[in-house]
């Protein structure tokens, strides 16, 4: 575990966006992700609607396991997503819906976090947002544009959906980015960093055990992991350095980033 005051001209980010730039709780609803948004405002109907909770159900208490191991884990994750793919496709699920839960009022960001970016975007600090959400980068590109915060120094990597000339939804791009697969690995292989990389101190910021693996295997030669906590926190505090509560702000953190 590190104690850390990052220098802007050596470091870079990687965070998770679902729960980690927004609050998991909105209005007295919650609102954990943009899938979850999707789900209980019910654009997907009744049938698909009940479908997309009954798979909540029986995989969440499998991702947030943490004594499950990981290959086991990943394989029923994969499966999970690409399950809730399916039902996505068959309830006829639209870019427009997807654009439409994006501008609800149950999304709403983590107190802090827009002043957290901008002073990414003025210090030119490189930020990964590296993501499992069901939406993806198409969403995650649009959210941050729409507040005019999707600059030269932010890349995303996420799932990606295809859809057709009538913006329908009909298939995701493999392979798919899930909580326990979604580690350097994919970094590196997509070119979004060397195995060691240029900036050598790393923020990485998460809210589930698995995001610490965001950065395993990267050669920093500091790394502090900061998270956002809401179940397990004796665990969590085994594997990141800072844990804050579950809808805490960004202010702990920008202090972190020496001026």
């Amino acid at each position: 575990m590190s104690t850390a005051i990052f220098n802007p001209i050596d470091m870079m980010v990687i965070a998770d966006f679902d729960g980690t730039f927004t609050k998991k709780e909105v209005l007295g609803k919650k609102t954990s992700s943009l899938m979850t948004v999707l789900v209980n405002e019910k654009y997907l109907g009744k049938q698909g609607t009940r479908d997309c909770q009954a798979l909540f159900e029986h995989y969440y208490p499998i991702e947030i396991d943490p004594h499950l191991p990981q290959p086991e884990k990943a394989i029923l994750m994969h499966e999970w997503w690409y399950k809730t793919f399916e039902v996505l496709k068959k309830s006829g699920l639209t870019r427009e819906m997807l654009l439409e839960v994006c501008d609800s009022p149950l999304l709403a960001w983590r107190d802090g976090l827009l002043d957290f970016l901008r002073l990414l975007e003025q210090q030119k600090i490189p930020l990964i947002i590296f993501s499992a959400g069901g939406f993806g980068q198409l969403a995650i590109e649009y959210l941050l544009s729409k507040i005019g915060l999707f600059g030269p120094n932010v890349q995303v990597m996420s799932n990606r959906l295809v859809f057709d000339d009538q913006g329908k939804f009909v298939e995701i791009v493999e392979p798919i980015i899930h909580i326990a697969n979604k580690t350097s690995e994919v970094l590196i292989r997509n070119g979004l960093l060397p195995i060691k990389p240029e900036r050598r101190q790393c923020l990485l910021i998460g809210d589930t055990l698995e995001d610490d693996q965001m950065v395993q295997g990267l050669d920093f030669e500091l790394i502090h992991k900061v998270a956002f906590a809401g179940h397990n926190d004796a665990h969590f505090e085994e594997r990141f350095d800072l844990v804050l509560g579950k809808d805490a702000g960004y202010e702990q953190i920008s202090a972190l980033i020496s001026s």
